[in-house]
């Protein structure tokens, strides 16, 4: 008991600090000077850690919430944010003002071939040449048309992976989806990862049906098959507009952008045009002529020539502009898509471009936040692998989980994502503890007690969590895109739901006789009398009804000639058994499969 005591004491002696820190409100963006003030700290103190982990700053510096919480938390302070990262009032001011309205942004999704390449393809080249003096003359991964004099922007990246990166960033790009489903085929497993895609952007649909000219076409049938994925059509009572579409003839695309320009004007589409400009990265581009560029929508204020920038860890100045017609622009208004020269690196898709007062501010953000990154423990394969064998040993029950992540829209995608993992064994992921920012003690601390480990999206850890993590043995996952962080989840589900046996008996037979037997095998003539029984069943003897052995095949005779399998005859079989058989023996062959645990929709 005394021993016991010691211990705690020991163990509470060398981490009570890490309970009783104080806590300290970092903004997104703050200056080193108010940092120090913060931590009641000289300014050259800080400074001076600062260079020692490589990041060359001055009093009057900014530095993002990452790199400072590690200051922080380094000098015996938590950390929290107080507020997203977007800038402060004097690094990256939010833009402000009038709000005016904008163009809607739309995303094609869809089964693959059931022809969302083809419907934009139709779109751009009449829709957009008709319009542009030359049409495009450079693919770019968005475009603008026309529509009843207004514009739509289409976002030229079908299919689900763009769309799901730009929201793993915790970013809304998308006003609306046109969900494509072929008349021929209907529902199929991609149109439903769409629809749950669509579902967690919380953004409106138009379903569009193409291939109307296939044999087998039936668009009643495509209608009920979306019932029952909770998208009802306005046909079947719902809400949600249903046009058929041909991409060959033009068959109902007019009457397509007419739906799409109508759920925009619901919509009230608007964003504010003062201040500084805001746009996300659809696309990033290496050209040998001009260096790094990327193919960004603008979200807020205008985006202008020569305005530096900070997308993620990567900073910029504008040089030059494209439009989707590949003409050279000045300026660009909320929700149309530009290309952007002038990345010092490439930039990440989803990362939010966000214009800075100067150059020096944009440079002193990308720094800080690269510095932090280097600091953030990434979790890896290693951490998984080893959960991986956990979930084999554990064989059974939920998975347990802490979940913090970036931005509240961010856990919300995630939370909403993770409530839909279920197994056929009903295991599930139960999320005891959320929040946003970055991975602190006590969430270690929580996953240590509820038999849990934790999950990081976008965030970092704490050098006092990590050491702890390590200490307790407590495994920390970090991920940058959801699709990986729920594709993991998945399989450490599933592999925690185990495996079940299952036996079916293909054949039954009787013994004739023993030919050879020894300790451990037995040669046996066995007339099969009921189906068809293979090498790699299993010989399981019954006498009287009462089960006396089994053991596995290992040859299967016709005569001199080894077979594969045995039907309706008589047949010799080595088997490796250890015990005795008698003619007469009853013998069933027993087909024995492992079959693992399996997710649920």
């Amino acid at each position: 008991m005394a021993a016991a005591s010691s211990f705690i004491y020991i163990y509470m002696e060398e981490n009570i600090s890490q309970f009783e820190r104080p806590e300290v409100v970092i903004p997104a963006v703050i200056k080193v000077t108010e940092l120090a003030h913060l931590l009641d700290k000289p300014v050259t103190e800080v400074i001076h850690y600062l260079l020692k982990n490589g990041l060359l700053v001055t009093l009057n510096d900014n530095i993002d919430f990452d790199t400072a919480s590690i200051v922080a938390d380094d000098f015996g302070f938590q950390a929290k944010s107080g507020g997203e990262d977007t800038a402060t009032a004097d690094a990256t001011e939010e833009a402000a003002g009038e709000l005016v309205p904008r163009a809607p942004v739309v995303t094609i999704m869809g089964h693959v071939d059931h022809g969302k390449t083809s419907l934009l393809d139709y779109i751009r080249k009449t829709k957009v040449a008709e319009k542009e003096s030359g049409g495009i003359t450079q693919h770019m991964g968005s475009y603008q048309v026309e529509c009843r004099g207004k514009k739509i922007t289409f976002l030229d990246t079908p299919g689900h992976e763009a769309f799901g990166s730009i929201r793993a960033q915790g970013t809304k790009v998308t006003d609306i989806v046109i969900l494509v489903v072929a008349a021929d085929e209907g529902v199929k497993p991609q149109t439903i990862e769409a629809i749950d895609l669509t579902k967690a952007a919380n953004v409106p649909v138009v379903v569009a049906v193409t291939k109307i000219d296939r044999p087998g076409a039936n668009i009643e049938k495509v209608k009920q098959e979306l019932a029952q994925q909770n998208i009802l059509t306005e046909e079947w009572g719902g809400k949600i507009p249903l046009v058929s579409v041909s991409a060959k003839t033009g068959e109902g695309v007019d009457q397509l952008l007419e739906l799409v320009c109508l759920t925009a004007d619901l919509a009230e589409l608007k964003a504010p045009v003062t201040g500084l400009a805001k746009g996300i990265i659809i696309e990033a581009q290496q050209d040998i002529k001009v260096g790094q560029s990327a193919t960004v929508i603008v979200k807020s204020g205008i985006l202008k020539i020569a305005d530096a920038f900070v997308a993620g860890s990567v900073y910029g100045k504008v040089r030059a502009m494209y439009d989707h017609a590949g003409k050279r622009i000045e300026r660009a208004i909320p929700s149309m898509p530009v290309r952007v020269i002038g990345f010092m690196d490439p930039p990440q898709v989803g990362e939010m471009l966000v214009v800075t007062t100067d150059e020096k501010t944009a440079r002193q953000l990308a720094a800080s936040r690269k510095v932090a990154a280097g600091r953030k423990l990434t979790g890896g394969k290693a951490d998984f692998g080893a959960l991986v064998e956990q979930m084999k040993s554990r064989q059974g029950g939920n998975l347990n989980v802490v979940l913090k992540a970036d931005v509240q829209g961010s856990l919300q995608a995630i939370t909403g994502a993770l409530a839909n993992l279920k197994t056929n064994r009903g295991g599930a992921i139960n999320i005891i503890n959320e929040g946003i920012g970055n991975i602190s003690e006590s969430d270690v601390l929580t996953a240590q007690g509820g038999d849990a480990f934790v999950v990081g999206f976008k965030v970092g850890t704490l050098p006092g969590a990590a050491k702890m993590a390590k200490k307790e043995n407590t495994n920390i996952l970090s991920y940058d895109i959801i699709y990986n962080l729920t594709d993991d989840l998945s399989k450490l589900l599933v592999e925690a739901g185990g495996w079940e046996r299952i036996e079916t008996i293909e054949a039954t037979g009787k013994v004739l006789k023993v030919f050879m037997s020894t300790a451990k095998s037995k040669i046996i003539g066995v007339k099969v009398t009921k189906g068809e029984a293979k090498k790699d069943y299993l010989f399981r003897v019954y006498r009287e009804e009462e089960k006396i052995g089994e053991g596995a095949i290992k040859k299967i005779q016709s005569v001199a000639e080894e077979v594969a399998s045995a039907a309706s005859g008589d047949f010799g079989f080595m088997v490796d058994i250890n015990f005795k058989i008698k003619e007469g023996d009853r013998v069933d062959f027993v087909r024995v499969e492992n079959v693992q645990s399996q997710l649920i929709k």
